[in-house]
């Protein structure tokens, strides 16, 4: 699996990410923050949000299971010649009943004279396992392959999704199901989907959960996109790539999890 995010002019989705994150070791976010009514954030075991808005961290831990440490400090940033702009940042992903893994992160941005598509590069230290992750924010498609293959997606504002395989400069013809989880499944059968690391495919889903702006805020929940509806101060003004594929995001977390999660949009998983 590869690149997801919704950039903007010289945003980077990764560093978006980076700031959104600012988990400490317990995943709450780091501070164990309330909400502006002095309200704390309840999670029922349906891993339904209560009314209170929850941090980040809260939300993947609470939700998803899933703790991410030290990815809120990047290792480097660059603004290069041709305007695009890359990015590292080190980590580690904990996922309940999975363990950890330490990760290596770099985030090309290309500027929106050559289409403004963001690619993340995933790496699983321990085994080398990598994939990369594209968005082409122009559009309007996700690619998730290695560096031989891979299979691109697009959501239709009908809810149903386009898809088109690629092996080299071969391209499959498109193919066009009738939402995001039926789109999953066909997705699975690329790439050896189901056998990538499932600490690379979670890094990769926790990043396409946050806003392409540099700025700490919540992803920006609305119907359908499973995720928590919170303040509009402390909504991102963009939304995040899971916001757009929110039934194939949710899904493909829940493949991973074996349907433990935000799974109402994935019945017979």
């Amino acid at each position: 699996m590869k690149h997801y995010s919704l950039i903007g002019v010289g945003r980077l989705m990764f560093l978006g990410a980076a700031l959104a994150l600012g988990c400490g070791d317990d995943g709450t976010g780091g501070t164990g923050e309330t909400s502006e009514t002095g309200e704390t954030s309840e999670t029922g075991e349906t891993g339904e949000t209560g009314d209170a808005p929850q941090t980040y961290g809260e939300y993947m831990k609470e939700t998803w299971g899933i703790t991410l440490t030290g990815l809120d400090e990047l290792a480097t940033i660059n603004l290069n010649d041709d305007g695009s702009s890359d990015a590292t940042v080190f980590g580690t992903i904990t996922v309940d009943g999975l363990g950890s893994r330490e990760m290596d992160v770099w985030q090309l941005q290309d500027s929106l004279a050559d289409g403004g598509a963001a690619t993340i590069f995933i790496t699983e230290v321990e085994t080398g396992n990598e994939r990369y992750f594209l968005y082409d924010q122009n559009e309007g498609y996700i690619t998730i392959g290695d560096f031989e293959q891979g299979v691109s997606v697009s959501a239709n504002p009908d809810g149903t999704y386009d898809l088109w395989a690629f092996v080299g400069d071969e391209q499959d013809d498109f193919l066009t199901v009738d939402n995001g989880l039926e789109a999953l499944k066909i997705v699975a059968t690329y790439n050896e989907f189901t056998e990538t690391s499932p600490y690379i495919l979670l890094m990769a889903f926790s990043a396409a959960l946050t806003p392409s702006d540099l700025e700490a805020r919540m992803p920006t929940g609305g119907q359908g996109s499973g995720l928590p509806n919170v303040p509009g101060s402390m909504n991102a003004d963009k939304p995040a790539v899971c916001s757009i594929f929110s039934e194939f995001c949710q899904c493909a977390a829940c493949l991973v999890l074996d349907r433990k999660g935000a799974c109402e949009p994935c019945p017979g998983l």
